[in-house]
């Protein structure tokens, strides 16, 4: 089986992965308004972080998705890659969340890997300052010692923007295999093999479409040309997923209305595993 797949699966309602029915209620807000991005945030050691939005997919081959959905419950949408990648989507950047040396257990190692979190910080220390002189000062621009100039407002606004939404795909990856010191540590992240889509004001210049709500919410519509299959975690939730897409009226708009004619594929993931 491939290590990765050309279906992008958005698991959903994850808080409400013990309640089935409250997950087929969302399931048909995603349907009928499209997908909602949700809160992200990365942190960093001084307090600071990068807040934004997303909508988050998985490329794990669903058939080894068992650990996956012991966290995230088994509710999902399955997502052609092309949709993704079409509407902005881009996998995740993992970088290992600590500063070199910080948490080695062993005084004669000389700990490197975390001069990558050590970067990361900096650009963003950076950006933020380039952002906050541009708050402060709205014809903010930058100039050589010979009066030459180097940036102008524009491109120092540009650089900042395309730079924080940039972070909005950077990830934890907790660790990998053996800990440092042989210790057992978990992956929490890394195994998840994330997607994003990531709201930004580039989306506009790149042609992608998202509804924003009054509420300052983000929306991806998609089509049924764009979808390979639903999952569900129970025969039960499969039947009212069936009369679900049977009950839309033939007055509905088209874009719904495509999803009776030609029914997608609906998986009780129990049942793919004993197969």
């Amino acid at each position: 089986m491939p290590i990765i797949s050309d279906n992008l699966i958005h698991f959903l309602a994850r808080s409400n992965k013990d309640n089935p029915n409250k997950q087929f209620e969302i399931f048909k807000q995603i349907f009928e308004n499209g997908l909602r991005a949700s809160k992200v945030a990365n942190k960093f050691p001084d307090g600071s972080c990068v807040l934004n939005h997303a909508v988050c997919f998985t490329d794990i081959p669903l058939k080894e998705c068992t650990e996956h959905t012991s966290i995230y419950g088994k509710f999902g949408i399955g997502f052609k890659k092309s949709f993704v990648k079409n509407a902005g989507g881009n996998p995740a950047r993992y970088f290992v969340d600590y500063m070199p040396g910080e948490i080695s257990t062993l005084s004669d190692v000389n700990e490197s890997r975390g001069v990558f979190y050590t970067n990361l910080w900096a650009q963003f220390r950076f950006m933020k300052k380039l952002n906050d002189a541009l708050l402060a000062d709205s014809t903010l621009e930058l100039f050589d010692q010979k009066s030459n100039k180097i940036l102008t407002t524009q491109e120092i606004s540009e650089l900042v923007a395309s730079m924080l939404y940039t972070y909005s795909f950077d990830k934890e990856m907790g660790d990998l295999g053996p800990a440092r010191d042989e210790t057992k540590e978990i992956d929490l992240y890394y195994k998840e093999r994330e997607w994003r889509l990531v709201p930004s004001s580039l989306d506009q210049l790149a042609g992608i479409v998202i509804q924003i709500q009054n509420d300052n919410s983000h929306y991806y519509k998609f089509y049924r040309e764009d979808v390979n299959m639903v999952v569900v975690p129970n025969e039960d939730i499969r039947k009212k997923m069936l009369d679900y897409f049977l009950s839309i009226p033939n007055v509905q708009n088209d874009r719904l209305y495509k999803f009776k004619e030609n029914l997608l594929p609906i998986i009780h993931y129990e049942d793919l595993q004993n197969w």
